[in-house]
């Protein structure tokens, strides 16, 4: 796709002041920059031969000793960082935008935010009469040190309100924000540490002009290709059908782009790594619904006899007790958000989600059903920190299929030795890719749903005794 929705997803979507997910560990650029100063970037300040007034000029603010050595690198073939760039726009740029051709900033610009300075001069929009810059561009910052009360960017909320907001990040990070239309300034850098970072810019096709004969203020370099630009096209990853009944996975190619996932299976796991991160466990399996995921942590730790569970809960969590062979005990005890199997570590935390919500050594069930915070329609999670019981679920959730070697995907039928016993209860890519989706919405503290006083006493009903 080379098309992009500008206004729906800068201005009025998700995408302005969206931080980036990805392994900071892939990429060296805050390990090459340091390199060439041979200091840690924040105490850049420490090194410089030079005294500089308060900025005010545009120009000026990208003409230091340090903007000199770094451009002088870069002009004697710095090969390494510019591959380096290369490969983070192919793999996390482009995905993130779910473009697959575009015109990419050839090189991001340098900033230094000196102590007591500003790194640009002047409140402005990069579309504005001074800057000129191409309606439909996109802009990104990644940090090379981190970015955070005065020495970071303040960027309007939305065009022309007149409110700000501070970007957060820390060094290797990056967020995209609508610096076209959005106004954006520093203030005076009072954090008595450097400030340095990149940023650059991404011109969808469908906003490209080739007779576009604007040049940018500092370095009077047209907005075209093979002046500002340069044109990226990302290798084809789309899934291709097998047969005519693996064709529905087709319909997962726009997901796949945006989320740089190869396969069905790889949006179940994003989904699940991202839940896991926020949630604070090492692991997490996706199944079908929350009174599943109960099931099998009680079928794994092969519980027997009574397990005690609240009087006032929902319907499902007796039942499955009883499907396990187990006995119900109840007991009228007050909860909210999540309460405990005792005396089994399993949580039944179907109307709870809270970053870092997760304890230690326990298996913790979530609910992903049209009502709960992340409604996907139907579905469930385990979180854990068990690697033994992390493999076993995720051979019993689909009837005892064997992992194929990436730890993804499973092994083909025709291929599977299969040699365990399972049930059907794994969540399909079309619930995790909504999983995703949602995800991208959800907050750090979200309130509890249901409580023990929501809930309905089965302690006077028969049919569990």
């Amino acid at each position: 796709m080379s098309n992009f929705d500008f206004p729906k997803e800068m201005v009025y979507g998700k995408k302005h002041l969206c931080k980036l997910d990805y392994n900071n560990n892939k990429y060296k650029f805050v390990e090459l920059v340091s390199k060439l100063f041979e200091i840690e970037l924040n105490n850049l300040h420490k090194t410089q031969q030079e005294e500089y007034e308060l900025f005010t000029e545009i120009g000026k603010d990208s003409n230091t000793e340090f903007h000199k050595a770094f451009y002088k690198k870069l002009d004697y073939n710095w090969i390494e960082i510019q591959d380096e760039y290369d490969k983070f726009i192919r793999n996390e740029i482009l995905p993130f935008l779910c473009l697959t051709e575009t015109m990419v900033q050839k090189f991001p610009t340098f900033r230094v935010m000196l102590p007591n300075n500003v790194a640009v001069v002047v409140n402005h929009h990069d579309s504005d009469k001074l800057h000129k810059h191409p309606i439909g561009e996109i802009n990104f910052v990644m940090a090379l040190t981190n970015m955070y009360g005065t020495n970071t960017i303040n960027v309007e909320t939305m065009p022309r309100i007149d409110q700000y907001e501070k970007i957060i990040l820390n060094a290797g990070e990056t967020i995209c924000f609508n610096g076209n239309l959005c106004n954006h300034n520093n203030e005076i850098n009072k954090t008595g540490v450097t400030r340095v970072s990149f940023d650059f810019r991404i011109l969808p096709l469908n906003y490209y002009k080739e007779n576009n004969n604007n040049c940018s203020a500092s370095t009077n370099t047209k907005y075209i290709e093979g002046g500002y630009y340069k044109r990226f096209k990302t290798e084809n990853k789309l899934y291709k059908a097998r047969d005519i009944w693996d064709k529905e996975k087709e319909s997962f190619n726009k997901t796949m782009l945006k989320y740089n996932v190869n396969n069905a299976w790889g949006i179940v796991h994003l989904f699940e790594q991202k839940i896991a991160e926020y949630a604070g466990s090492k692991y997490a399996v996706s199944v079908d619904n929350c009174t599943d995921a109960l099931f099998l942590c009680l079928k794994y730790l092969k519980a027997s006899g009574k397990v005690i569970i609240p009087s006032k809960t929902w319907v499902s969590v007796p039942c499955t007790i009883k499907h396990t062979g187990c006995e119900v005990e109840f007991e009228d005890i007050e909860w909210s958000g999540a309460y405990q199997l005792k005396p089994y570590p399993i949580y039944d935390g179907a109307v709870r989600m809270k970053r870092g919500m997760y304890k230690s050594n326990t298996y913790h069930c979530l609910s992903f059903h049209i009502r709960k915070h992340i409604p996907i329609g139907k579905g469930g999670m385990i979180l854990l920190d068990d690697k033994e019981a992390y493999d076993w679920f995720r051979t019993v959730r689909y009837e005892g299929r064997t992992m194929s070697e990436d730890g993804i995907n499973y092994m083909l039928y025709k291929d599977d030795p299969i040699k365990s016993m399972g049930w059907n209860m794994y969540m399909t890519p079309e619930q995790a890719a909504r999983g995703l989706e949602l995800f991208e919405n959800i907050k750090d503290d979200n309130p509890d749903q249901e409580s023990s006083g929501t809930c309905k006493d089965l302690s006077k009903i028969n049919v569990y005794i």
